[in-house]
């Protein structure tokens, strides 16, 4: 029992390693065997002094014995349906062995979120659009980053408030997940911005590294669009471009940033400036490089009865001599017209990045902001693409197993 409720340095082995030799006599162990043998000579020290678990054992142990609680998880949003991250949460926690489960829960509003938080094994939850804005209102605190960007991704809640009403601090943060009870208030915090700086970095090569002359495009003025030039400025790029349908709430987006000091979280070097586009049509402005680095965060599908925007970028706006990244946020469908459009400037430098290459890339954050564990990231990648189905329902088989093939040979 020391074993598993030992709070530090708990000895542990791996899976791979359990049942391979029996350390003190080195004789391996018979084909054959069966798993309680293996386990048996697996699990013993040299000394034979205490029998090893894997991490996964002694979390369960932790669940079984009612040291931890089993926490219910969410992806709340107006479309969410068809989201992987159920998928590849679950996957997490199995490995994990964490009880939890992760479900989709869609709604026309936020008020089913307050059936969710009066849960006392609630433990988090995902915020999808259109509510990233408007679910700051129920927070009680935001993370430097959330309140930077202005939009909420990741909801956690808070059971037991310090005297003073502020939020515990983070040892204290940290003992509360995975604790039932009730839910004095939320805490939001933001992940996307993360899953964009790193398939960014990912994307870009080394001619196209950030300097104080690059320069960024965003399409799009929503939650997502505030993540992504938070990203850039966390990159150190300087100069930020926004493009949208609605010119006013690009504007909007803009100045939100411009009255921020973002010389305070960003590189050494002048402040980030962020302009917007006004028209589809009107050519990049002279005075700056043209952009090496692109992400999209309008949808792909359609919305409410409304077509999907079949959004492509125009050419002359393409026109980096170094080519550059560009990050389309849908997945569904995965090979959108901008894709397309990417994948054939290829020869001239482009690079095309998916939605599910990003998801995961947030997911991480996320499932550690959630558990304070660190993510099985490898796992949740390749989940990701062992569930993805297309809008028929079905599975490009050839090209996720591929996408597979490639995850492993980087291990």
């Amino acid at each position: 029992m020391s074993v598993c409720f030992n709070p530090i340095f708990t000895p542990v082995t791996h899976q791979a390693l359990v049942g391979v030799y029996d350390r003190d006599t080195s004789q391996q162990v018979p084909e054959g065997a069966s798993h309680s043998a293996m386990l048996d000579l697996g699990r013993t020290t040299s000394n034979d002094e205490a029998p090893l678990v894997t991490a996964c054992e002694a979390n369960q142990a932790l669940y079984s014995s009612f040291i931890l609680d089993p926490m219910h998880f969410y992806i709340y949003g107006a479309s969410v349906n068809y989201s992987l991250s159920p998928a590849m949460h679950n996957a997490a926690y199995r490995i994990c062995g964490m009880p939890h489960d992760y479900k989709t829960y869609q709604a026309t509003s936020l008020k089913g979120l307050y059936d969710l938080v009066s849960d006392p094994n609630f433990g988090g939850a995902a915020i999808t659009q259109p509510y990233k804005i408007e679910v700051i209102a129920l927070t009680h605190s935001l993370s430097r980053h959330a309140k930077a960007i202005g939009a909420v991704n990741t909801l956690i809640p808070i059971r037991n408030l310090p005297p003073n009403g502020g939020i515990p601090d983070d040892l204290s943060f940290l003992q509360e997940r995975n604790h039932a009870g009730p839910v004095k208030a939320l805490y939001g915090d933001n992940t996307d911005w993360i899953g964009i700086r790193v398939c960014l970095r990912r994307g870009l090569s080394p001619v196209n590294a950030v300097r104080n002359s690059s320069s960024g495009l965003v399409i799009g003025a929503g939650g997502m669009a505030r993540a992504a030039v938070y990203a850039m400025i966390q990159m150190g790029v300087k100069n930020i471009f926004i493009h949208n349908r609605t010119f006013e709430n690009a504007e909007k987006l803009a100045a939100h940033y411009n009255r921020l000091d973002t010389s305070s979280f960003t590189p050494q070097g002048p402040a980030a400036t962020v302009r917007v586009i006004r028209s589809y049509t009107d050519a990049w402005p002279e005075e700056h490089r043209l952009p090496t680095m692109v992400v999209c965060c309008i949808p792909a599908n359609s919305i409410d009865g409304q077509p999907a925007a079949n959004f492509v970028l125009p050419s002359k706006w393409l026109k980096s001599p170094t080519g550059g990244v560009v990050i389309e946020l849908a997945y569904k469908p995965l090979v959108t017209p901008l894709v397309t459009q990417i994948r054939a400037e290829a020869h001239r430098g482009w690079i095309a990045i998916d939605g599910l290459d990003l998801l995961p890339e947030q997911g991480f954050a996320q499932f550690e902001l959630f558990t304070g564990r660190r993510a099985p990231r490898q796992l949740m990648r390749k989940e990701v693409l062992r569930n993805y189905r297309n809008e028929e329902g079905q599975r490009d088989v050839d090209m996720l197993q591929s996408r597979i093939d490639r995850l492993e040979d980087q291990t």
